[in-house]
């Protein structure tokens, strides 16, 4: 109780308790507050930089945490060269909606060709010796 009302009288801006709010726990709390030494934002400020070497580990952990959240939304079997041009698609909302149509149709029906093989196109060549692909559907009439 004390401490929620130490909570609530700090959020109206009041900085000291009401004369009924003494128990131990708050003392110690208020002791602590008053024990801590005042840092000025300059010292914060010198504190918190971090040295080149630092922030060049932290871009490196940073790029390859990406690289690996990327690579989980990229379907198997897709062609390196291509992967790499067409990784933003991954991860767009049509491109999710679409993969998570096809993995539940495939749970209710078979659906061809297997989930291995429905890229394999991208294994075929490098996508720099692509100079257009044509999309189409194949089953007409129905």
């Amino acid at each position: 109780m004390a401490v929620l009302r130490l909570l609530l009288g700090r959020r109206l801006g009041r900085t000291s308790l009401s004369p009924f709010c003494s128990c131990h726990f708050v003392r110690h709390f208020q002791d602590d507050a008053a024990k801590r030494p005042k840092t000025s934002d300059h010292e914060v400020d010198r504190a918190s930089v971090l040295s080149p070497e630092q922030l060049e580990r932290m871009r490196r952990n940073k790029e390859v945490a990406l690289q690996r959240l990327n690579e989980r939304s990229v379907p198997p079997g897709f062609g390196e060269s291509w992967r790499r041009q067409l990784a933003a698609e991954f991860t767009k909302p049509y491109f999710v909606e679409l993969m998570a149509f096809v993995a539940e149709e495939r749970k209710k029906h078979t659906v061809y060709p297997p989930p291995e093989q429905v890229f394999t196109w991208t294994q075929m060549c490098d996508i720099r010796d692509v100079s257009r692909v044509f999309l189409f559907f194949p089953f007409f009439g129905e």
